[in-house]
């Protein structure tokens, strides 16, 4: 990753040739209407040069805003600065410049409008969603910036967990194919609606939106998830096996999430030798199964099943670490008792170390989190936050 003086660096060098091409293309001209406004620019460009290379933002800002109010011609170097404010973070110092601008009497329609959409991207990144997004709804009937100020305004929705407005504003961008996304994330919205209902006790608005968002896209694993949780919590252990396990071979990055769940309907209506079946099946189709089904026994308790112990076993002899430490003998014991306490000693000492480690990581970003997120924190991407399939030991032992 770039560090903080390349990324500045590149930011001045932006700014610098930017500057140069106005100089290089007006300076003639100036020379000749106005020689002293000329060298009054030239002076006051290297002065605001010389402040950003010595790290006083303050004082480059200062010179540059002055240099709009003796030359229009630099506005997009001052477009480029403000951006590069925005993006190291000195937001307020993006906000000054953006405001400056829009203060300027003698700006056009167009120009007025680049500065104001700047402004709503400084607000949006400063967290003030009300003001960004006031700003961003008057560039909806704006030809110009009008996909842009609805995808921003789809970013708000999102980040103010405004679900309604959010698909309202998607499917606006939908019609008109300019949607940043990808074709999944309004099922997603669907799906958060779905998930305020059954919190609130509303049942039967959290099915009406799962629906909406299964027809959206029928093998859409969060909402088939979301509606096999709801028939369990219902009772409707036998129906949900099958819903549950389809979720697992859609997706098995998911088994150690699900595993839990089929054993419990496993428990309460078919059994644990179906629970067993399930299991090897899985194993036979997924080779990555049997560390995930390992995971989800270390996690959950209640899961006594005999391929799930196995798979801790195996999970626990095969580690580089950990196997080095336990006891084989007293694992392959003759004495089933012997080995039964083994085990369980072995599944305490790994649920310890399941409950200090991260239990989720973004695919996309690194990003590490203990609750299973369908969109990340960090970078936004939705559905891939996933469950880690390995314990972090490292991280314990530290």
């Amino acid at each position: 990753m770039a560090s903080e003086s390349t990324f500045l660096l590149a930011g001045l060098l932006f700014v610098a040739a930017a500057l140069g091409y106005l100089f290089a293309r007006y300076g003639e001209d100036r020379e000749e209407n106005d020689p002293e406004a000329s060298g009054r620019l030239n002076s006051d460009y290297i002065r605001g040069l010389n402040f950003l290379l010595n790290e006083q933002p303050d004082q480059a800002l200062e010179v540059f805003i002055r240099m709009v109010e003796v030359d229009n011609e630099t506005l997009e170097t001052h477009f480029a600065l403000g951006g590069l404010f925005r993006r190291r973070g000195e937001v307020d110092r993006a906000i000054r410049v953006h405001q400056n601008l829009i203060a300027r009497p003698n700006l056009n329609q167009e120009q007025r409008d680049q500065a104001y959409f700047a402004l709503a991207e400084d607000y949006l990144r400063s967290g003030l969603y009300d003001r960004a997004e006031k700003i961003f709804i008057e560039f909806e009937e704006s030809s110009k910036h009008r996909d842009a100020s609805l995808n921003k305004l789809l970013r708000i929705y999102e980040m103010t967990h405004d679900w309604e407005q959010a698909i309202e504003i998607y499917l606006k961008l939908e019609k008109r194919g300019a949607v940043d996304g990808g074709p999944d994330q309004v099922v997603h919205y669907y799906c958060e609606l779905a998930e305020q209902a059954k919190d609130a006790g509303n049942l039967h608005a959290a099915k009406d939106m799962l629906s909406k968002a299964i027809k959206r896209k029928a093998d859409s694993v969060r909402a088939q998830l979301m509606e096999a949780d709801l028939l369990q919590e219902a009772g409707e252990h036998a129906a949900v096996i099958s819903m549950y396990s389809r979720v697992i071979h859609q997706d098995p990055r998911l088994a150690s999430e699900v595993i839990p769940r089929i054993a419990r309907s496993c428990r309460e209506a078919v059994g644990e030798s179906e629970l067993s079946s399930i299991l090897s099946e899985l194993i036979a189709e997924h080779a990555s199964a049997r560390d995930a089904i390992a995971l989800a026994a270390i996690r959950d308790e209640q899961i006594q099943n005999p391929v799930a112990l196995d798979c801790v076993q195996q999970f626990a002899v095969g580690h580089p670490i950990l196997g080095a430490l336990i006891d084989i003998d007293h694992l392959t014991h003759e004495d089933p008792a012997v080995r039964a306490a083994t085990m369980a000693r072995i599944r305490t000492a790994l649920g310890r170390i399941a409950a200090q480690s991260s239990r989720y990581s973004c695919t996309k970003c690194g990003y590490a989190t203990m609750e299973l997120l369908w969109q990340c924190p960090s970078c936004r991407e939705w559905e891939t936050v996933v469950p880690n399939q390995q314990l972090a030991l490292a991280a314990v032992l530290s």
